[in-house]
């Protein structure tokens, strides 16, 4: 296995901020191999394949059409081609105009191909439904 730079790191995070911030759902799942396992523990979810993550990027979009993530920080395995994106989310829910911010972690661990075959999302779903008077069923 090679090894994984910092660069490689900032790269891969700045694509992939890019893409989550356009909206844009090709972009996020063309950065995803075929056998990508995308993991969502907060909303008891585990989904496979790019199209996956596509529809959910797509779903975020909807749902929230102004949101916006802020990288707080990032941290990088070397030996392991993984970093951990820690980030800040802001948007308006679209059914009640309630604004959310929180603040969350994506684990992303890459191949060799430099495509995302493992993808967690880290948050507090029950923070927030608090924010949109809990029981926004269409998160």
């Amino acid at each position: 296995m090679t090894t994984f730079t910092i660069d490689e790191a900032e790269t891969l995070c700045d694509q992939w901020e890019k893409a989550w911030n356009g909206h844009d759902a090709g972009a996020v799942a063309a950065m995803c191999a075929d056998d990508l396992v995308y993991d969502e523990p907060a909303l008891g979810r585990t989904a496979h394949g790019p199209g996956s993550i596509r529809e959910f990027v797509t779903h975020m979009a909807r749902a929230y059409p102004d949101y916006s993530f802020a990288r707080m920080g990032l941290y990088t395995e070397v030996t392991r081609r993984a970093v951990l994106v820690a980030w800040r989310f802001t948007g308006t829910f679209a059914k009640t105009g309630s604004r959310v911010e929180f603040h969350g972690d994506d684990r992303l661990e890459l191949g060799e191909d430099g495509l995302i075959h493992a993808y967690r999302c880290l948050y507090d779903n029950k923070f927030v439904l608090g924010q949109l008077g809990g029981g926004a069923g269409d998160r």
